[in-house]
């Protein structure tokens, strides 16, 4: 069944304890801890690296336990995604209110239009930019310590407000299934289920910017079932991302979203309607018969049976089926089998204009 409890926590981070290998080869954890008292209590004392046996409680403060490692014994490397720039996401516009504490999504809905994360459904970031790392390594910026620990110390230095996505501890003293929670292996299918995935999101009030850093495990599958989210291919982000297997599976950029007109200027007969433009990267053409674009609130628009973008060739497609939100979207490009090709988003700033909104690869 799918997470009972799933939700998302916002408070200040204090302080983080990160386990190597000597200390747990088997499931290390970045613990992180934080205060939901709103303003940082400086008594605390604990806003420092420290390193060590990290499942342990402090007293006052919260932790959240976030997976460096995979328990899979065939595969225990995680993906990792970062993206710097996240305050474009439409999911900022629903978080920036929220007072200090652990919200139940359940009470928010579990829909797309939501707050909850969902990696494959949510247009979170570019998948191409996920790497495959180990636990712990020799050397620098190449496992998920080198990776993860700098994000979480310039939280606690700018005494950011962080938003952890996941399931709290049964005696509400913490957090854990910071990661996907869907696509898992079969010991641990079920846990899977849509638009509950976990995450950790950074607000930089001071200036405005925000973080996003997404975590899966490299044996998770890319493709899940909209309802149950279970695997529907065999394809892994190991697969994907690690050795960049380009079998007949893989569909991630076969075809790019690269622009949207959200706001055409007129409904006149030669004027340009709402549209979205697609790009073939391939050097073959691609039928896109039967594939659609599906916006956050579910709506569809199917694309013209005889549609097909030639080689290296870019196109406009109206889109009147599907409604694009000036408060910001998603946009997912789905091929003839409800396979996900490429997803965007945009937040409320981008919406407004007249001209259209692009997106990079």
């Amino acid at each position: 069944m799918p997470l009972r409890s799933y939700g998302v926590w916002k408070a200040k981070p204090v302080s983080y304890v990160v386990e190597y290998k000597a200390d747990d080869d088997k499931s290390p954890h970045l613990s992180l801890y934080f205060s939901d008292k709103g303003e940082l209590n400086h008594d605390f004392g604990y806003n420092f690296r420290r390193a060590g046996r990290g499942n342990k409680e402090i007293a006052g403060l919260f932790r959240a336990a976030i997976n460096i490692k995979s328990g899979d014994k065939n595969e225990s490397r995680l993906i990792y995604w970062v993206d710097y720039d996240f305050k474009s996401h439409p999911i900022v516009n629903s978080l920036t209110g929220l007072s200090s504490g652990f919200y139940p999504l359940e009470e928010m809905g579990p829909t797309p239009a939501g707050v909850r994360l969902d990696y494959i459904r949510g247009n979170l970031f570019n998948v191409n930019t996920g790497r495959i790392l180990p636990h712990d390594e020799p050397g620098s910026n190449n496992d998920m310590i080198d990776v993860l620990e700098p994000e979480v110390k310039q939280a606690i230095d700018h005494q950011a407000d962080i938003y952890v996505f996941g399931e709290p501890f049964s005696d509400r003293k913490g957090i854990h299934n910071v990661h996907m929670n869907q696509g898992n292996v079969k010991r641990f299918a079920p846990d899977d289920g849509v638009f509950q995935d976990g995450g950790l999101l950074i607000n930089y009030p001071q200036s405005g910017r925000w973080v996003g850093v997404f975590l899966g495990f490299a044996s998770q599958a890319v493709h899940t079932d909209d309802k149950t989210g279970h695997a529907i291919s065999s394809e892994t982000w190991g697969d994907y991302i690690g050795t960049k297997k380009r079998d007949s599976e893989l569909t991630e950029d076969s075809v790019t979203i690269d622009e949207a007109l959200i706001n055409p200027e007129s409904d006149g007969p030669r004027a340009r309607r709402r549209s979205i433009t697609l790009t073939n990267p391939k050097d073959h053409t691609m039928s896109l018969s039967s594939w659609k674009i599906k916006n956050s609130a579910g709506e569809f628009q199917a694309l013209p049976r005889d549609a097909a973008l030639g080689a290296k060739s870019t196109q406009a497609f109206d889109i009147p089926d599907v409604h694009l939100s000036n408060l910001g979207d998603t946009i997912t490009l789905l091929n003839e089998k409800g396979l996900k090709v490429d997803g965007v988003s945009y937040g409320s700033q981008q919406g407004v204009g007249r001209q259209p909104v692009a997106f990079a690869h």
